[in-house]
C-alpha cells in the first residue's frame, strides 16, 4: 500500500515538473560580435525609449527617438521616430522597456516593420565602437581631434 502511495505521489510530481517545464522559457542569446551584427543588421541606431505600445498579447512596437544612425541612413534619421516591433515579454526576448533609456539597436526589416529583440541591443558605445571598426573595450586614438569620440 506504502509503496503505491509513493508511485502516486512520484507521477504527481513528474506530472508538475513537466507541466512546469513546458511554460518556462527564457530568452536565449548566441553571442554575435557587434561589428558582424552590425554588417548583417539593415540598420543600426542610438534612440531613446519614448514608449511601448501594446499589440496584442504578445507583442507590442517600441517607439525610440532616433538619436543617431549608423546604418539604414537612407530610411531613417536622426529625429525620426521610430516604431520597432518586437516581443512585449523579455523571457520571449522582447526589447527593454525602460522609458527615457538610450539603446544601441540592430534591425531588420520584415514585411514593411523594423523589427528587432533583445540579443540585438547594445550600449551605445559598443555600437559606435563596431561602427569605427574597433575591438570592444578599445580607446580612441589621441590627437585625431576629437572625431573618434563616441557621440553623449
Amino acid at each position: 500500500m506504502r509503496s503505491g502511495r509513493l508511485s502516486v505521489a512520484g507521477a504527481l510530481v513528474l506530472a508538475a515538473v513537466l507541466g512546469f517545464a513546458g511554460s518556462a522559457h527564457a530568452c536565449s542569446c548566441a553571442p554575435t560580435p557587434p561589428g558582424k551584427a552590425l554588417r548583417e543588421s539593415d540598420a543600426a541606431v542610438v534612440g531613446r525609449l519614448v514608449e511601448v505600445v501594446p499589440r496584442g498579447q504578445l507583442q507590442a512596437d517600441y517607439r525610440y527617438e532616433v538619436q543617431r544612425v549608423y546604418r539604414g541612413a537612407k530610411k531613417i534619421e536622426a529625429g525620426d521616430m521610430l516604431a520597432v516591433r518586437s516581443a512585449q515579454s523579455g523571457a520571449a526576448c522582447g526589447l527593454p522597456s525602460r522609458a527615457a533609456r538610450r539603446y544601441g539597436l540592430f534591425l531588420t526589416r520584415l514585411g514593411g516593420r523594423w523589427r528587432s529583440g533583445l540579443c540585438s541591443v547594445v550600449t551605445p558605445r559598443l555600437l559606435w565602437q563596431a561602427a569605427q571598426g574597433r575591438p570592444l573595450g578599445a580607446r580612441p586614438a589621441c590627437g585625431d581631434g576629437g572625431t573618434s569620440l563616441p557621440p553623449t
